[in-house]
């Protein structure tokens, strides 16, 4: 099983955890506040990350680290994590978490590639057009990625919208293959 779908299955318990306690925000906040304490605490992201030390000693190790900063719910799911030698996944956990409770509050995750940021009027026009495509509130994620060349690439959901100029090239290219294929 891969680590994504491994941390989602963490994230699809702790969701309903969080739901059952009304708390899904909290939970979101804090999770993001520890993928921010790892990410800028390298010892203790190198400690998650430690298969050689035995889980108790990394638990009392965190919760020296930690303190009383992170909620009940936090500190079992990092015991939790612990425990099963996946102390590693904390950010793709919270990644996942934060996928399921957009989905339940019916908010649809966008992803834009382009070759320069796009303007606000820009992002704006795109999301308010995404909603009345889809009927759902749109979260648009903006990526630069130079291999577009011009254009917009867009994934909403599982569907890719290809708008870009290399999109256009590898369907032209593949046209001429097929016609060149064709009349052989």
């Amino acid at each position: 099983m891969t680590a994504s779908r491994i941390a989602s299955r963490y994230a699809e318990a702790l969701l309903g955890l969080a739901q059952a306690r009304d708390a899904t925000d909290d939970v979101r906040g804090e999770l993001r506040s520890l993928v921010d304490l790892i990410g800028n605490t390298p010892q203790l992201g190198r400690l998650l990350e430690r298969p050689d030390l035995p889980p108790q000693a990394k638990l009392d190790a965190i919760q020296q680290a930690i303190g009383d900063t992170f909620s009940e719910t936090i500190v079992a799911l990092l015991a939790t994590l612990v425990r099963h030698q996946r102390g590693d996944i904390v950010a793709q956990v919270a990644e996942a978490f934060e996928e399921l409770d957009d989905a339940a509050r019916g908010v649809v995750r966008a992803e834009a590639h382009t070759v320069v940021p796009l303007s606000e009027n820009q992002q704006a026009r795109l999301v308010a057009a995404l909603e009345r495509r889809t009927g759902r509130k749109v979260k648009l994620l903006e990526r630069v990625d130079p291999t577009v060349l011009a254009g917009l690439r867009l994934q909403v959901g599982d569907k890719l919208i290809d708008g870009s100029a290399a999109g256009r090239l590898t369907r032209m290219r593949e046209q001429l293959v097929n016609e060149r294929g064709q009349k052989q």
